[in-house]
Formats: structure tokens, C-alpha cells, sequence
């Protein structure tokens, strides 16, 4: 199982409504809205709450308002008491030794039962969530670099060919910068040492899989997951989330 929300913020209804939406998120995210300096950091945050408590109610059943929620040591967050350890016998062959794996939990209750992990991102007015049963990362990006010099410091040599190849620059740097944020999003370790070495172009790299799930004149959307099935788009169900639909659906 793997869904993705995508939402555009209307920024009009939200600030209208900023205090009723507000009300609908539990403290961790209310506090991340107010840590925002600027007004849209401040709706960004507020509307990828929304999303991300939609999204893992209707994906999985969960609910965002009562959940424990916590975050490891790089800052993503996790569902508290609701993580699978490792076990010796997965030491010994060769499982991910993380002592927890970061954002999952084990959800109860007939077919549901499995363990889910999720990841959101936002980019000026687009907002996205991710849920899965296996580990995942999600990134979607507005930014570009006319000047090439982002490309130039944080590409390795085979990516700055891909980039320079393309028929449009513009979106290749794109496409390979959220697929570089999405893996390190889904290892959970968020980015550390030299950009260049992060992956982007391959499909495959070890135990993870990529997919750009949309190239856009504005932004881009890609995915990654540890698995050792084949991603493609069609094993990846995409839901367009409407401001009535959101906020009805947690009201």
C-alpha cells in the first residue's frame, strides 16, 4: 500500500479560517505553525497538518489528534510506542539495525493491521503526504537554478550531464532534486555529508526504490521506498485533496 495526497494551498481560506483549522490539529503541529516567522510558513505548516492527519486517517485509520508523537534523533517524526525494534535474528541478517524504524506504526483492527509509515513535504503552494507500509520518502519542489550554480555545488558529474542533456534544464534539476530529498527522507536521516553522493538518477539503489510521480511547468513530486518489489506509478494510488474535502472529513 502506497498513497499520496496532494493538496494546493488556498491561502485565502485558510487564513480566514486560521483559528477554526488550528483547532483541528493536535499541539506537536499547532506549535510548528507558530514557529513560522513569515505568514505562509505559517499556512504551509498549517495545511500540511491538515493533510497529514487526513492522510493517515483515511490511509490507515490512524488518528492524528490522539496519537503520541515523537521524533528521532534527526527530527522526523514517529509515532511513539508503536514501533517495530530489531530483533537479534534481523541483526544477524542483515535487517537495518535502527533500533526503530521512524515514522511507523502498527495499526489494529480487521484487514488494517500492518505497519505504516508516512512523510510529508511542502513547497511554496503545494502540499504532499505520503503513506505507506513500508518505508517511504516524499518530496515536491518549486525551486530552479537558472544559473546553475545549485547544480554545480550539490551534483555529482553524471547528474550535472543529465541536467545539462535534458530538453529542459529547468526540470531535470528538478526531478533530481526531489528524488535526492525524498531518499534521504525515507533512510530518516535527512541530508549529511557531501549532496553529491545522495542518488537520484537510478531507479534502483540497494534496497530502495525511486519514482517521479509528476513533472510539472511548476514543480515536481518524487518518491522513494525500501522495498525489493517494483515501483511504478501504477502501484502508487494519488489522491487531489479539495480544501471542502479536507476539512469536512476531519470536522
Amino acid at each position: 500500500m502506497i498513497r499520496v495526497y496532494f493538496y494546493e494551498l488556498n491561502k485565502e481560506d485558510l487564513t480566514v479560517h486560521w483559528n477554526d483549522y488550528l483547532a483541528l490539529l493536535p499541539e506537536w503541529r499547532r506549535e510548528s505553525c507558530h514557529r513560522m516567522k513569515f505568514e505562509k510558513g505559517q499556512l504551509q505548516q498549517l495545511a500540511a497538518g491538515l493533510l497529514l492527519r487526513y492522510a493517515l486517517k483515511d490511509a490507515a485509520g490512524i488518528d492524528l489528534m490522539t496519537a503520541e508523537v515523537t521524533e528521532n534523533e534527526y527530527g522526523k517524526p514517529m509515532l511513539r510506542g508503536m514501533v517495530r525494534e530489531e530483533t537479534e535474528e534481523e541483526g544477524e541478517n542483515g535487517t537495518e539495525g535502527k533500533g526503530a524504524i521512524m515514522g511507523v506504526a502498527e495499526t489494529t483492527g480487521g484487514p488494517r493491521n500492518r505497519n505504516i509509515y508516512f512523510n510529508l513535504s511542502h513547497s511554496d503552494d503545494y502540499i504532499t503526504v505520503a503513506v505507506a507500509d513500508t518505508p517511504v520518502g516524499i518530496d515536491v519542489e518549486t525551486k530552479t537554478d537558472p544559473d546553475l550554480k545549485i547544480m554545480n555545488r550539490f551534483y555529482s558529474e553524471e547528474e550535472q550531464d543529465a541536467v545539462r542533456a535534458a530538453k529542459d534544464p529547468q526540470k531535470e534539476f528538478r526531478r533530481l532534486w526531489t528524488r535526492k530529498e525524498a531518499y534521504v527522507k525515507c533512510v530518516g536521516t535527512g541530508i549529511h555529508g557531501e549532496v553529491a553522493e545522495i542518488p537520484s538518477l537510478p531507479e534502483v539503489s540497494g534496497e530502495y526504490r525511486f519514482l517521479t510521480l509528476k513533472e510539472e511547468e511548476e514543480y515536481a513530486l518524487s518518491i522513494v521506498i525500501r522495498t525489493d518489489e517494483l515501483l511504478t506509478k501504477e502501484n502508487v494510488e494519488v489522491s487531489c485533496v479539495k480544501d471542502q474535502r479536507l476539512i469536512s472529513f476531519l470536522i
